[in-house]
């Protein structure tokens, strides 16, 4: 689909993350829609540091430390915020694995149990 010209004109379309993804993957195909195919876009991410990703795969007491940092100064800077992203996501993403892993074990644990035609 093209990009109407008042659009393309003002810069194209404008993608603000507000959550992120357990899923590097979904957060590059969210970005990736700023600019398809030669289109002008731009994206950027406002996350807070309660977001779901960092709650279930971060350190409380770290998170605890920065919200009292980030209170007193500035926001979390760029490099620190993009650390706490990879290091939830890659975790997320360890958590998945082993979760496939298994599941394709057991899997393959019940053809065994449960096959009636055996190949000896």
């Amino acid at each position: 689909m093209q990009l109407h010209p008042a659009v393309r004109s003002r810069g194209g379309l404008h993608v603000i993350l507000t959550e992120y993804h357990e899923s590097r993957r979904i957060d590059r195909q969210l970005f990736g829609r700023a600019g398809r195919q030669g289109d002008p876009g731009s994206y950027e991410t406002i996350v807070a540091l309660d977001d779901e990703l960092f709650k279930r795969f971060m350190n409380p007491k770290l998170l605890r430390l920065l919200g009292k940092r980030s209170k007193r100064a500035q926001p979390i800077s760029g490099p620190t915020g993009r650390a706490l992203r990879s290091y939830g996501q890659h975790a997320a993403e360890r958590l998945h694995a082993r979760a496939r892993r298994a599941a394709l074990s057991e899997d393959l644990r019940f053809n065994r149990i449960l096959s009636f035609a055996g190949t000896e």
